[in-house]
């Protein structure tokens, strides 16, 4: 997989237009049991959370095609991968490898025999990874590290010594490695000592809590996130991580995009991701699931990240696009209001993922969670076939959808 570039197995067996997908389902204990299966008119609450739809062809859980294949039979090359995520729970604290990261780690665990669905594998795939998220709902999330004098104010105000000593790197000249020295001292702490430094910190949160001092909105909403990760985590420092990282509230249309080796964590909503395909994550907390802390620690970027927040661009009638610095992928919602048809200026393969509504892709009617496969190189014009040309993606009908393509289509 390299940058945007795509090639399919046998261009022969390339079908001609659209294809609808079959799409997997991931049960992660942080899912919703009511928000995927409700949009896909399923029963609501499932039995499972429901957490991730997948749509692409990442070989760990390819869609499949109405012939009986998988995505990745017919385009194993696909750059990027699809999402719907619903998450009731918080994610773990984590970051994703580059591309040098990424290669050397997967070789390094295939030599040590490691096998790839092994729960403590770090490196499931070669791929780097980059990702926007677009929320469908409201979304809590963090992301980034904050300057370090942000962290400093939310310190003092709390009056934790403990959290003052662990904090005490930031204090230095330079925000990076100030970052590495408190991130790596909080991630590493024995367990005595993060027990009682996150117990002292949330005690701390729920008493300015209490008694209504704790300044203005955003840091209240720090201070109760904490609490929220604290009960969840105890003696978890990933709880603290509200005060180290950017706390963002997203509104459904806003997106965040998430570059490789960038900490951060969902916490809570709904959206549709658009990812390299890539399913390497590095954790650092937050999680039953394996915490690797010093392959983590090559990987994460300390400098401190501007804003990650992503407005959509009007590009067109009722399309906007998203702009992200990555070759993988670019993305477009398309808010389709009627019979005119509305083009999309992929080139390449594309999927289309239609999140309200209904809309159309040449003559395929899309409801609410359900997406298509639009090869290159298919016959036929755009507008009558609804296959990724030389024109684009078109899409008619009344409703929302979200369209991803090679980066190379963004232009």
């Amino acid at each position: 997989m390299n940058g945007g570039t795509f090639t399919g197995t046998d261009e022969r067996s390339i079908p001609d237009g659209p294809l609808l997908l079959d799409n997997p389902v991931r049960n992660y204990a942080w899912g919703s049991r009511t928000y995927l299966p409700a949009l896909l008119g399923r029963q609501s609450p499932a039995d499972e959370p429901w957490a991730e739809i997948w749509m692409g062809a990442h070989p760990d859980d390819p869609s499949g095609l109405p012939d009986g294949r998988t995505l990745a039979d017919l385009a194993p090359d696909l750059p990027f991968l699809v999402k719907l995520l619903a998450a009731d729970r918080p994610l773990s604290i984590q970051a994703h490898p580059d591309r040098a990261a990424a290669a050397a780690g997967f070789a390094a665990e295939d030599a040590r025999a490691v096998p790839r669905s092994a729960p403590d594998r770090a490196y499931r795939d070669r791929n780097h990874k980059s990702e926007l998220l677009v929320p469908l709902t409201r979304v809590d999330a963090l992301c980034g590290f904050r300057p370090p004098a942000e962290a400093l104010e939310l310190a003092a105000a709390l009056s934790v010594p403990a959290l003052d000593a662990a904090f005490e790197p930031l204090a230095g000249g330079d925000p990076e490695s100030g970052w590495r020295a408190a991130f790596g001292g909080l991630v590493t702490m024995d367990a005595d000592k993060s027990r009682a430094l996150v117990g002292q910190v949330a005690a701390a949160c729920k008493w300015i809590s209490d008694t209504e001092a704790g300044g203005d909105e955003r840091t209240a909403a720090v201070f109760s996130w904490v609490r929220r990760l604290a009960d969840a985590y105890p003696g978890d420092t990933g709880a603290l991580a509200p005060i180290f990282l950017r706390l963002l509230v997203l509104a459904p249309g806003e997106a965040v995009f998430v570059e490789p080796g960038v900490m951060h964590a969902y916490l809570r909503g709904a959206g549709v991701e658009v990812q390299t395909s890539s399913d390497n994550v590095l954790r650092g907390g937050l999680t039953a699931k394996h915490v690797n802390v010093p392959e983590l620690m090559r990987v994460v970027r300390f400098a401190v990240t501007d804003d990650p927040r992503v407005l959509a661009t009007p590009c067109g009638d009722d399309v906007d696009s998203y702009p992200v610095r990555t070759d993988d992928f670019a993305v477009w919602r398309v808010r389709s209001t009627g019979a005119r048809l509305r083009t999309v200026p992929t080139s390449g393969p594309a999927i289309v993922l239609c999140v309200d509504g209904w809309v159309t892709v040449g003559g395929v009617q899309l409801d609410p969670g359900r997406a298509v496969f639009c090869p290159a190189g298919s016959s036929g014009s755009s507008g009558s076939s609804g296959s990724s040309d030389a024109d684009g993606v078109v899409i008619s009908g009344l409703g929302t959808a979200f369209v991803a393509a090679g980066g190379a289509a963004a232009g």
